[in-house]
């Protein structure tokens, strides 16, 4: 622990001297960083942080745990409160989760152990980000997008059902522990004062963002001057030179393989997957920092992160090519398009089919829900029968 302080210090003593020697590379990173956080972070994730912490306050996520309960207890061995977190993670993306996480925690809502299990698939990327920045920004392709929007969600869902059926003796008691918490705080009011409870919503989502802000002015000097040492060269490959920045920062990893030329669309969707679902070292340390007090490892988390990233970049291998022969060959519904130009009509068609998949994928969980509730009371009715 002691050599972990003094690192810290050498490389915080000799960061400054860095920047001290080169002002203007320090000053542009820094501006940049912080124009990033202020008109792209802040107004993007201020009212979902807000409305999320007076959520948790509320009480909400124990509403819907009690409809959800069954499903995910099955599914993912947590309790039903993580259908809520997992369904702000998805629409709003990092780090949402994790401070989601953090917040039931300290609420006394879930214990250490369904917080592991809950990072392990609640910690993801929005669908803005996924199909509108990638996509068609970085990747100018709508089919890539959704190509890697699907591999990203199908790959944290599989990443959830892995690290939480572990098989030990520890993960097992402590899972009893977790349901009889979950039983008892059902009925517990989360908030008394509604107005003390928004404040406090505020000041919270105001500390997480002042925190996401340094961490980006951070990274962002950071890989301006392993570019100016010239550490890149020591990669050849396009590849190794995207997932080299994409280890520290997603989003410039994911523009370097998009700008990459001689690798292949389905190459570039599946190492974007990656990097996303990995999230690089500036996601990891904004949500190791919400997640302070939980009691979870950086190695824990860089494991489920991994795990994501190799899954979601499988998915993608194998569905992208569908996605593309889709797009180009038949279009939104029959209708012969190059997916190098989606007009505007044609990304309102997709959205449309988009939302129809959502609908069906929500009925099908409901119906998943209901019919795990029967068959728990068929069960719970027969032991009835069966003891008088």
């Amino acid at each position: 622990m002691k050599m972990n302080y003094i690192a810290a210090g050498i490389f915080s003593g000799v960061g400054c001297i860095v920047m001290v020697l080169f002002p203007e590379i320090a000053l542009e990173s820094a501006s940049r960083g912080i124009s990033l956080w202020a008109t792209s972070v802040l107004p993007a994730l201020l009212p979902f942080f807000i409305c999320a912490g007076f959520m948790v306050s509320l009480g909400v996520p124990k509403i819907i745990g009690r409809y959800f309960e069954p499903l995910f207890r099955t599914v993912f061995r947590v309790p039903g409160n993580a259908a809520f977190v997992f369904l702000v993670s998805i629409t709003s993306g990092y780090p949402m989760g994790p401070k989601i996480i953090s917040d039931l925690y300290r609420e006394k809502q879930i214990t250490k152990l369904d917080a592991k299990r809950m990072l392990s698939f609640c910690s993801t990327s929005g669908p803005l980000f996924l199909l509108g920045t990638v996509g068609v920004s970085m990747l100018h392709s709508a089919a890539l997008g959704v190509s890697i929007a699907i591999s990203h969600y199908a790959g944290a869902i599989l990443n959830g059902i892995v690290f939480c059926h572990i098989p030990t003796a520890k993960y097992e008691n402590s899972g009893l522990r977790s349901n009889r918490i979950s039983q008892n705080n059902l009925d517990e009011i989360g908030c008394i004062n509604l107005l003390v409870c928004f404040t406090e919503a505020i000041l919270s989502a105001l500390r997480t963002l002042g925190i996401i802000c340094g961490y980006l002015v951070l990274f962002c000097l950071l890989t301006d001057f392993m570019q100016f040492c010239g550490l890149l060269q020591l990669f050849p490959s396009q590849i190794g030179k995207s997932l080299f920045r994409g280890f520290f920062e997603m989003t410039v990893g994911c523009n370097s393989i998009a700008l990459a030329e001689g690798v292949s669309a389905v190459s570039k969707c599946a190492v974007a997957s990656f990097l996303i679902s990995f999230g690089g070292l500036s996601i990891m340390a904004q949500s190791m920092s919400l997640l302070s007090g939980v009691g979870i490892t950086p190695w824990t988390y860089l494991g489920m992160k991994l795990s994501h990233g190799i899954l979601s970049a499988f998915i993608a291998l194998l569905i992208t090519p569908h996605c593309l022969k889709s797009a180009v060959v038949t279009g939104a519904f029959g209708v012969s398009l190059s997916d190098a130009n989606f007009s505007i009509a044609y990304g309102l068609l997709f959205s449309t089919k988009m939302v129809i998949m959502m609908v069906l994928l929500i009925l099908i969980f409901i119906g998943l829900n209901e019919w795990i509730i029967k068959k728990e009371k068929s069960h719970e009715s027969s032991r009835n029968h069966s003891r008088i």
